[in-house]
């Protein structure tokens, strides 16, 4: 049983990782996308339909083909954000929610209504077939080996982020905005980039929950990967690197939580007090910058 749950645990983080990269590319060009549940639901539910469509497929073709429409069409959700700020001025951050909470009844009726699975009552699509399932290298838990091509690539975004001349000047777009401006930066296609980028992951963050925990996209299996994702992102500080450790912290504590307050019988969400908990705590660093910003321009 505790080989079980320290499975869980690696697998939730490695789910974690990829939604908080997520989330650091969209922070990272000055704007919060607050879509992510809704986008994790999209990439979840196009993966299960995908895949359930690509049966005579071998594996090797279609799950990257999966993954990649999967990312695309999470891509079009961040495009539209991103769009309606360069067109319109209106904040990526309520454009990202909304259509988030607009698109999650939409799967939340197909799963109900023509896509519902007929095998059981469960609330689902279609199981996919057992070779487009990620095998667990720990079992009788759904830690699975995309851990490692994970890793790699939070190393490869902070080498992105670091070295590439593209990520520093998203970084320098979403700090100093008017001075990317004046360096004739095009923070319109910058933040374009940065959303597609942030909305793809998220997305894909759905379809590999399907593809190594869930092999369906049931309704509401993407309660907390979202919102979860941008916690890691802030406690890591942005850092690439940095979110490998706070993924684990968070992938733990939740796995943990649930554990405790399943054998106790709690009559609470453990896991949703303490994650609220976290963010009440990580918003102290940023409301002491804000602050002293204030105090130097005057305020």
């Amino acid at each position: 049983m505790n080989l079980y749950y320290l499975g869980q645990a690696l697998n939730l983080s490695t789910l974690y990782m990829v939604g908080s990269l997520a989330a650091i590319f969209a922070i990272k060009s000055g704007f919060f996308n607050l879509g992510g549940e809704g986008q994790v639901y999209l990439g979840g539910f196009v993966t299960a339909l995908l895949l359930n469509q690509f049966t005579k497929l071998p594996p090797l073709l279609a799950i990257p083909l999966a993954f990649l429409i999967t990312f695309l069409s999470g891509a079009c959700l961040g495009l539209i954000s991103s769009g309606l700020k360069n067109l319109k001025g209106t904040d990526p951050l309520f454009t990202s929610f909304i259509l988030s909470c607009a698109i999650i009844p939409l799967i939340d009726g197909a799963i109900a209504g023509p896509f519902r699975t007929s095998r059981g009552n469960l609330l689902a699509t279609d199981f996919i077939a057992n070779k487009f399932r990620f095998a667990s290298i720990m079992p009788p838990s759904n830690f699975n080996w995309l851990i490692f091509p994970i890793l790699l690539l939070c190393l490869l975004t902070y080498f992105f982020f670091e070295a590439s001349s593209l990520g520093r000047k998203i970084t320098i777009s979403g700090i100093a905005p008017k001075f990317s401006q004046y360096a004739a930066f095009n923070n319109s296609k910058i933040l374009d980039f940065s959303f597609t980028i942030s909305a793809g992951l998220y997305s894909l963050c759905g379809g590999i929950a399907v593809c190594g925990t869930y092999y369906t996209c049931h309704s509401g299996f993407y309660s907390g990967l979202g919102w979860n994702g941008l916690s890691v992102a802030l406690i890591a500080c942005l850092n690439p690197i940095l979110l490998i450790p706070a993924s684990l912290f968070m992938g733990f504590l939740i796995t943990y939580s649930n554990k405790y307050a399943l054998l106790t019988n709690l009559g609470f969400d453990l896991s949703s007090l303490l994650q609220g908990l976290i963010l009440f705590i990580i918003s102290f660093p940023i409301f002491k910058i804000r602050l002293n910003s204030n105090k130097r321009r005057g305020l």
